[in-house]
């Protein structure tokens, strides 16, 4: 059996899924108003889902789909869902164009494409703050065209006999901590005095005092040069 579906026909399946999810029967009309197309053409698509058992249905009769059809349906319509979550998530697309987009492009990308949007957003979901920092940043960049991308800036990479001011500290508490209670705060002017042959460790010089610090903690402290 060919289970090669049309763009027109995936659209049809995935919206018999969505109607069986919310209703107990599916009606032709039903079909008709979701989608916003005539009746007729409503008819020739169930006929053809139907020629390749997709689904069930009698003339008059309500819709159902069989075990491959929900199988298919499902899969269609958490495809859709992945798009429309990157497109208003991660682009920051309205959800209305997202929407219209997302049915726009979901016939059309690569398996191998949809499983990658679903890793990245699996990804971005095990960030330690509910948003990652860049996504705010770029959310602010769409709403007023300033980047702080150039401001990204490490302690690890500022170069010696150079000053920065303390953005942000994601080291863990203990570590923290104690930075903090020699000086090291958001907001503090610190001067990197000296670095290892191999970068690590390395001297910074904040409040008159002179603190040495290891490579990969330095990484863990975002600074804007002054």
């Amino acid at each position: 059996m060919d289970l090669t579906l049309t763009p027109s026909t995936e659209d049809y399946l995935k919206a018999i899924y969505e109607i069986s999810q919310e209703k107990r029967v599916v009606r032709i009309k039903d079909l008709a108003d979701k989608l916003k197309v005539k009746m007729s053409s409503v008819a020739n698509a169930v006929k053809q889902l139907a020629n390749k058992e997709l689904i069930v249905h009698e003339h008059y009769g309500y819709i159902e789909l069989t075990d491959k059809g929900f199988e298919v349906g499902k899969s269609l319509y958490e495809r859709h869902l992945v798009l429309y979550k990157f497109l208003t998530q991660i682009l920051q697309v309205e959800p209305g164009i997202a929407s219209k987009d997302a049915c726009s492009i979901e016939h059309y990308l690569h398996k191998e494409t949809v499983e990658r949007i679903v890793k990245l957003l699996d990804f971005i979901s095990t960030a330690p703050n509910s948003t990652p920092q860049w996504m705010i940043k770029f959310k602010k960049f769409l709403e007023t065209g300033v980047s702080e991308c150039r401001y990204a800036k490490t302690l690890d990479r500022l170069e010696v006999g150079t000053k920065a001011k303390i953005k942000s500290i994601r080291l863990e508490s203990t570590i923290k901590k104690r930075l903090m209670d020699m000086g090291v705060i958001k907001g503090e002017t610190i001067k990197l005095t000296k670095k290892a042959p191999l970068g690590d460790p390395i001297e910074i010089e904040v409040k008159g005092y002179k603190l040495s610090l290891r490579k990969k903690d330095a990484k863990q402290i975002e600074i804007e040069e002054v």
